[in-house]
């Protein structure tokens, strides 16, 4: 696909990851999600580890990291024994990217290039899973997807991990009080971007219509108040998504309050591409 012109939601994207790569000092990886025989079920994060590493057969099969960041995701693939390619808009995150790959002596099967998710610049039916990270919210829902079908090989999967709208509890979360408390404005240090958004159920149904079967785990339940406790530590928020965990298990009506959705979307053996309109 022809390369085009940033827009300009693309560009204050690209705009803030240039002042936000300065404060990524990130010269190690911790590979405690795709080595060992710990999981954590509970943690979407790992979780998703737990569906790639589950899916890997073959050192020949091709990854791509939708929306790359730093590439530490990107590295960790890499560990589990795929080829991957990862992307992002922002040049800085990808020199970033490099520059870990090299470090994890990932070179030959780390590639980063700098592209928009709307457009990409692969071949179809090229990879044969897509993993994106905390990147719809980004980007232009329906564009994004129509290109990750694209590239993706039939009976390959995609797997997105992102933030979606409840709309029993996000009108309270967007009151004053909730906001002073845990401000949604954008910030370096909140990593909260001017355009960024929660899915919402038209972006839930785009997914749906282009992939047909689509598998979702949904988190986030007691652990959205993590940005209310002062200096949440990390075995704090654990103990939070392992109650989630247990109340979703006892009381699987509740995952429709759950913030976070693991969507697995299985593409159809066949190439025709769906009608998404």
């Amino acid at each position: 696909m022809a390369h085009t012109a940033k827009t300009d939601r693309q560009k204050r994207e690209a705009e803030f990851y240039r002042h936000y790569a300065k404060h990524q000092e990130v010269t190690t990886v911790d590979f405690s999600p795709v080595q060992g025989n710990e999981r954590r079920p509970w943690n979407p994060y790992w979780f998703i580890y737990d569906l790639v590493r589950n899916r890997h057969v073959s050192p020949s099969q091709r990854l791509l990291d939708f929306g790359c960041g730093i590439g530490i995701a990107s590295v960790r693939f890499a560990h589990l024994g795929y080829q991957v390619d990862g992307f992002d808009l922002s040049d800085d995150n990808i020199r970033i990217a490099q520059s870990l790959g090299h470090r994890y002596h990932f070179d030959r099967r780390c590639r980063f290039r700098v592209m928009a998710a709307e457009a990409l610049r692969y071949p179809d039916n090229h990879f044969d899973i897509v993993v994106g990270i905390d990147i719809l919210h980004h980007v232009e829902v329906e564009q994004a997807i129509s290109e990750a079908y694209r590239v993706l090989k039939p009976g390959g999967v995609a797997i997105f991990k992102e933030h979606v709208e409840v709309p029993v509890l996000d009108p309270i979360r967007n009151t004053p009080l909730f906001k002073s408390l845990a401000p949604k404005t954008c910030s370096i240090e909140n990593h909260i971007t001017e355009d960024e958004r929660k899915l919402n159920q038209n972006d839930v149904d785009v997914i749906h219509r282009y992939f047909g079967q689509v598998e979702t785990e949904r988190f986030t339940l007691a652990s959205r108040l993590d940005r209310l406790i002062p200096r949440c530590t990390d075995s704090t928020r654990g103990r939070l998504q392992r109650l989630d965990r247990q109340l979703l298990r006892t009381c699987p009506p509740l995952a429709k309050l759950g913030g976070t959705s693991v969507m697995t979307c299985h593409k159809p053996e066949t190439q025709q591409l769906r009608n998404a309109a």
